[in-house]
């Protein structure tokens, strides 16, 4: 699920590095003089609220944001953002944004050139204290929010974009501190997901005990297969912080299946984007048990792991590096019947689906749908059925058309389901 051929920007995102190559064109490298010129600060002051937050060109030309968030006087969000300028963005593929960050999450803000302050379309920017890193941001993940709610209206218009900002309102008071190194916008890298996880993970040279527990488990084949698949992937730096011995007892033959029941607690079946866990709230993982995906303290969360990276996109599927080791729950812990699994998708997606948010509807419906791709309890009927589903909503565009193909899929497998008791 990791690519092979991974080019140099997407290599940086994993391991801390940046680089360019033909493909990238740099929109903001803040060794301009009038680089201050160019950008403005916006903070929650206009809605009465007290947090600071203002940027400064560096000595070693870096575009640093920073200040003190506070919640007082129903505040909590300080931003940055460049004036209308022509950014090119009509056949991009990703932003690509080199920073180093203090272990928060920001966003990063696209705005057209006729949009209000308020409004903005907006990605996830998690950071690592203190790491310089290359993080893509596909322009597929920057979904339109206004006043910190999001609101898929509708989609990115990239040939209109006149702005990249950032904004910081991850509900945490105290002091924030950001260095932007440059921005750059993404044309070709896309073209070249030809790789699984197995490759791309033993070029990061980060991921060593992640590959060496999936050969243990007999499971490299199914992460070189094709999918597609998304990978929750802790670092080396995640599994050295299990208790001392934990690793080399997992290793040992003897604990074999519960190794393999870990690893697979990582994985679910689908390519499932941040924007669609973070809407779903929630995904089967392949080992049965239910993962939990939502922004919480401050940060993105899969379970208790902060998300570190999130997108990598590959031939078979995608990763999301985690910072720590998923344990799965307790074996009493029952898994949700496939009865259940349909009834709660069909709970959380008709409000969605109702309000007008179709496409965060369609993410609901899809995630549950691969869930029950997976479960012991669906016949091989229906896994078929629900297979050629996700191939339909796969080529469609339309959200009010996907959610209710996923309906349709949902209440055939409801019926084999009941037929089967």
């Amino acid at each position: 699920m990791f690519q092979k051929l991974l080019s140099p920007i997407l290599f940086g995102a994993l391991i801390g590095q940046s680089a360019l190559s033909a493909d990238f064109k740099t929109v903001f490298d803040f060794g301009d003089g009038s680089a201050e010129d160019k950008w403005s600060s916006v903070n929650d002051g206009v809605m009465g609220g007290v947090s600071e937050g203002s940027f400064k060109i560096t000595a070693d030309d870096n575009l640093v944001f920073s200040g003190a968030l506070s919640l007082e006087n129903n505040g909590g969000f300080a931003s940055i953002r460049s004036r209308n300028v022509a950014i090119d963005l009509e056949e991009a593929l990703a932003i690509v944004v080199n920073v180093r960050g203090d272990g928060r999450t920001y966003w990063v803000d696209l705005r057209e050139g006729n949009q209000g302050g308020a409004s903005s379309f907006r990605a996830y920017l998690p950071t690592v204290e203190g790491a310089l890193r290359s993080v893509r941001l596909p322009l597929s993940e920057f979904k339109f929010q206004t006043f910190g709610r999001s609101i898929p209206i509708r989609s990115l218009n990239a040939q209109a974009v006149q702005s990249i900002g950032f904004t910081i309102a991850d509900k945490q008071p105290g002091d924030f501190k950001l260095a932007i190194e440059s921005i750059e916008v993404d044309y070709g890298t896309a073209a070249n997901t030809s790789g699984t996880i197995v490759d791309v993970a033993s070029q990061a040279g980060s991921f060593e005990t992640l590959l060496t527990a999936a050969e243990e488990a007999g499971l490299v084949d199914a992460l070189n297969g094709d999918g597609p698949l998304t990978v929750f992937a802790p670092t080396d730096d995640a599994f050295a912080a299990l208790p001392d011995g934990t690793i080399a007892s997992l290793l040992k033959p003897e604990n074999k299946e519960q190794l393999a029941d870990i690893l697979k607690y990582h994985v679910i079946l689908g390519q499932v984007s941040l924007a669609d866990a973070l809407k779903a709230g929630q995904a089967l993982s392949l080992q049965g048990e239910t993962l939990s995906i939502a922004f919480k303290d401050g940060s993105v969360r899969i379970g208790e792991a902060k998300l570190v990276t999130a997108d990598i996109a590959a031939s078979n599927g995608l990763i999301h590096v985690i910072d720590q080791v998923l344990l799965p729950p307790a074996p009493n812990n029952q898994t949700l019947s496939p009865a259940a699994l349909i009834s709660l998708a069909i709970q959380k997606g008709v409000p969605q689906f109702n309000s007008g948010n179709e496409d965060a509807c369609a993410a609901i419906y899809e995630i549950a749908v691969e869930a029950l791709r997976v479960h012991p309890d669906v016949s091989d009927q229906t896994k078929q059925d629900l297979a050629a589903t996700i191939k339909k909503v796969k080529a469609s565009d339309s959200g009010h058309k996907n959610a209710w193909t996923l309906r349709y899929a949902l209440d055939r497998a409801a019926k084999a389901v009941e037929r089967k008791m």
